[in-house]
C-alpha cells in the first residue's frame, strides 16, 4: 500500500481532489488508519486513476465515470462511440465559427453584412418522402439515415438535395416539430410535397453555425418589404459537407412561403 502523499505524486492529483473522489464514491481507500486517520491506497488503483483522468479528458463528467468504471464491454463501447461523436460535432462547429471569423477579418471586422441576395420565386412543388417528428438538430443525422434506409427498401428514386421543414411557430434547437425529407423524382411512394407556392428565398453560404443569422436576415426583409408569412419555412442542403468537407463551399436554400400584405 502506499499513502495519500505518495498516490499523489504518483497520479499527478491534489490530495484534495483524491479526498473529493473518495466522497463520491469514485476512489475509496482500501484503508484507513483508525488512529491517524492517513489514507492508503493500492498500486492497482493507479490504473483506476488512470482511467478516470482519461474519461475526464474525453469529456466526461464525473457521475458519468463513476458509471463507466463499472460498465461491461458492450455499454463502455457505446458510451465511447456517442462521446465520440459530439466531439466530432464540436469539432466541426469550432471549424466552421473559424472559417466565419476569418471571412470577417478579411471583410468588415465582423460588422453586420447583408451580401446573401434574397428575392421571391415561384417554387415547383416536389414530391418527397418525409418523417415529421419532435426532435433536435442533433438528431438530423439520425433521421436521414432512417429515411435513406427506407427509400433504398422500398426501391424509391430520390431526386433533389435533402431538406428540412420547420412547423413550429417558435424555434427550439433542442426540441421542435421538424419534417426532414427527400425528394423523389416521381410521386410513387411519396408521403408528403414541397414547395408549389410563392416564396421569399436566401443562399446562405457557410457552416451552419451561421444559419440562424441568414434565417433573421430573410426575416426582417419579409416584413420590410410588405409580405407576410403564409406557411412553415424550409430549407433545401444544395451543397454539404458529403461534396466537399470545407464548410466555406457549403451552401443551404432558405424558403418562407409569403405573400403580399394588403393595404
Amino acid at each position: 500500500m502506499i499513502t495519500i502523499g505518495k498516490m499523489s505524486q504518483a497520479c499527478q492529483l491534489s490530495v484534495k481532489t483524491l479526498r473529493w473522489y473518495d466522497q463520491m464514491g469514485l476512489l475509496k481507500p482500501v484503508h484507513i488508519d483508525e488512529k491517524t486517520g492517513f489514507r492508503y491506497y493500492s498500486l492497482d488503483q493507479i490504473d483506476r486513476v488512470i482511467l478516470i483522468k482519461r474519461y475526464k479528458r474525453f469529456g466526461f463528467s464525473l457521475e458519468e465515470i463513476t458509471g463507466l468504471l463499472e460498465a461491461d464491454e458492450d455499454r463502455l463501447r457505446v458510451s465511447l462511440s456517442r462521446k465520440k461523436a459530439e466531439l466530432e460535432a464540436q469539432i466541426l462547429e469550432l471549424q466552421q465559427i473559424s472559417a466565419e471569423m476569418g471571412k470577417c477579418l478579411k471583410k468588415e471586422m465582423g460588422r453586420n453584412e447583408m451580401s446573401e441576395e434574397i428575392r421571391i420565386v415561384e417554387t415547383t412543388e416536389m414530391p418527397v418522402f418525409g418523417l415529421r417528428q419532435q426532435m433536435a438538430v442533433k438528431d438530423f443525422g439520425t433521421a436521414f439515415g432512417k429515411l435513406f434506409e427506407q427509400v433504398t427498401k422500398d426501391h424509391l428514386q430520390p431526386a433533389g438535395p435533402t431538406g428540412a421543414r420547420y412547423y413550429d411557430e417558435e424555434f427550439d434547437h433542442d426540441d421542435s416539430d421538424v419534417e426532414v425529407f427527400i425528394p423523389l423524382a416521381t410521386k410513387e411512394g411519396a408521403n408528403a410535397s414541397v414547395g408549389g407556392m410563392t416564396c421569399a428565398k436566401l443562399t446562405h453560404k457557410g457552416g451552419y453555425s451561421a444559419l440562424d443569422e441568414s434565417y433573421a436576415r430573410l426575416v426582417k426583409w419579409i416584413e420590410e418589404n410588405g409580405y407576410r408569412t403564409t406557411g412553415a419555412p424550409y430549407e433545401l442542403y444544395v451543397k454539404t459537407g458529403y461534396e466537399n468537407p470545407n464548410p466555406e463551399t457549403w451552401e443551404t436554400d432558405i424558403y418562407f412561403p409569403v405573400t403580399k400584405k394588403q393595404g
